[in-house]
């Protein structure tokens, strides 16, 4: 049991549900009732898309597995109580465990790119697979290159569903193309971005929390994180400027678009208390369980951003349809 356990905690499961709930958010919440309401369908298939998931979910867990065998050290001093590797799951264990999910995801993922005839997208899934690994062995402990490649990972959670969907409906409708004189699919896939940018600032915000919550550690093995190279004033400075430019970006897309949808302006309130909260929270945070607590108070507002996207779906059945 103890094993299992230490299984699931390597490859973050409770990450991983949150990896697959964000993508069917974006196909059933964004997607499809938007697609709907102009007489549309899915073009991807309910086994296609969830092939799309799993693969996604394996590469990121492969991922994590390897972030955790080249981390050990650092690990033992930030968090020795969570370690897994050598503690729980040998190093070669974990490493073959990376290249196994890994592998298996990319196998899928370039199935899936074949069967629905946009091979070269397989070509995203390499370049994200090397990314991750670069990450753990280069960027992880580098100022700011680190935290933007991880962001930019998470970014891509809800982006690559859009990269499969969009392109098959702009294929399947040419003749749109030409009546209007630009995709109509471009609308739902400025959605998809919009929210793949939320999640890109608030991955951001959270990895630079964590160098400041694991800068003992990271000093010691030559890391030269932002908080260790600039100091934790500046790291805070650094946050509280990352939250404003959050905020003011979400009050730019509520008062521009979201305001007509139902129940958008309570999850806005919400948001934007919890903001004001985070702000007093970083600006007189000292120790490392105040920065602790910051991080998983950014956890919530992700929560939350991801559960507002069904009040999306409903308002547009009921107020656009």
């Amino acid at each position: 049991m103890v094993n299992t356990l230490a299984y699931f905690r390597l490859v973050r499961l409770p990450i991983l549900a949150l990896i697959a709930l964000i993508q069917y958010c974006i196909r059933y919440f964004i997607l499809e009732p938007m697609l709907q309401i102009n007489g549309y369908e899915l073009l991807m298939s309910d086994r296609q898309f969830f092939y799309l998931v799993l693969s996604t979910v394996l590469i990121a867990a492969g991922g994590y597995a390897i972030n955790d065998y080249f981390d050990v050290k650092t690990d033992r001093v930030n968090k020795l109580k969570r370690v897994i590797v050598d503690r729980y799951i040998k190093r070669r264990v974990a490493m073959t465990l990376h290249i196994v999910l890994t592998s298996l995801g990319f196998a899928l993922a370039s199935y899936l790119s074949w069967k629905l005839g946009m091979w070269r997208m397989s070509s995203l899934f390499i370049f994200v697979i090397f990314s991750l690994w670069f990450y753990s062995t280069n960027l992880q402990h580098q100022i700011l290159t680190g935290n933007i490649a991880i962001a930019l990972m998470a970014g891509f959670v809800p982006l690559i569903v859009g990269l499969f969907e969009i392109p098959l409906q702009n294929a399947a409708h040419p003749e749109l193309l030409k009546e209007y004189g630009y995709s109509i699919f471009n609308i739902p896939a400025y959605w998809v971005i919009g929210f793949s940018v939320i999640l890109f600032l608030l991955t951001l915000i959270r990895e630079v929390t964590k160098d400041v919550i694991d800068i003992r550690g990271d000093r010691m093995f030559g890391a030269s994180t932002f908080p260790i190279r600039f100091g934790v004033k500046a790291s805070k400075s650094l946050i509280i400027a990352l939250y404003a430019v959050f905020g003011a970006a979400l009050s730019w897309a509520y008062f521009s678009f979201l305001h007509v949808h139902l129940g958008m302006g309570t999850i806005f309130s919400i948001v934007v208390l919890l903001l004001i909260l985070q702000l007093i929270l970083i600006f007189r945070a000292k120790t490392k369980k105040h920065f602790s607590y910051s991080s998983d108070l950014n956890n919530v507002i992700t929560v939350i951003m991801i559960l507002s996207l069904y009040l999306i779906k409903v308002s547009i059945e009921t107020y656009f349809s």
